[in-house]
């Protein structure tokens, strides 16, 4: 498994990512953030996990750049 700043250097460089939501909110705002500076997309699964609040608070930082999948 990569680490948060693993997958902020991926997504740094312009790199997509499926990354699950058992990872801390903090942990995906900080990826989501650094994915706008690319336009990188970030798909989060299992986001149903996550409360309405979190998703929204990372969907902020993520700017467009971030897909919920609730499929699980």
């Amino acid at each position: 498994m990569k680490t948060t700043d693993d997958l902020v250097k991926i997504v740094s460089f312009g790199g997509g990512i499926i990354i699950d939501a058992t990872k801390t909110t903090d942990d995906l705002v900080k990826i989501a953030s650094f994915a706008v500076s690319k336009g990188s997309r970030v798909t989060i699964k299992g986001a149903g996990a996550k409360t309405t609040d979190d998703l929204v608070k990372i969907a902020s930082f993520g700017k467009g750049t971030v897909v919920f999948d609730f499929t699980e």
